[in-house]
C-alpha cells in the first residue's frame, strides 16, 4: 500500500486523512515515479530514477533504449514488470504497459524535463 500523489502532492481525503493505493494502481504509480525522475536528482535516495544521460533523442530504436532503461530503473519494485510500447519524440512522452499481479495497465510519463 502507497499513499496517493496527486499533481504533485500528497492526496487527502475529505476527512483529512492520507489517501491510499494498492495492487495495479500503486504499481503504476510506482514506475510512473521512477520514470519521471532522472537518476540522482532525488536528494532522498540517489539510486532511484532511470539514467536518462545514456539516451539520445536521435537514437536509432529510441523506444527499445527507454525499455531498457526504464526496466532497470524499476528492477527493485518487487513483482512489477513494465515495457515501453510508444514513445513520442515531439511531446518527450513515454508510453508504458504496466504488469502486476495478472493485471496491466498503461500509463504516459512526459521525460521532457530529464533529457
Amino acid at each position: 500500500m502507497d499513499v496517493r500523489i496527486s499533481n504533485g502532492d500528497v492526496a487527502m481525503k475529505p476527512n483529512g486523512d492520507y489517501a491510499y493505493l494498492s495492487g495495479i494502481d500503486e504499481a503504476v504509480q510506482r514506475v510512473r515515479m521512477v520514470a519521471m525522475t532522472h537518476r540522482g536528482a532525488f536528494v532522498y535516495d540517489r539510486g532511484l530514477g532511470v539514467d536518462y544521460d545514456a539516451f539520445s533523442v536521435s537514437e536509432e530504436n529510441p523506444v527499445g533504449k527507454l525499455d531498457m532503461l526504464i526496466k532497470e530503473g524499476i528492477a527493485g519494485i518487487g513483482g512489477v514488470d513494465a515495457e515501453v510500447i510508444a514513445y513520442d519524440a515531439q511531446t518527450s512522452a513515454v508510453t508504458v504497459q504496466v504488469k502486476y499481479n495478472g493485471r496491466t495497465a498503461v500509463t504516459e510519463v512526459d521525460i521532457s524535463g530529464n533529457i
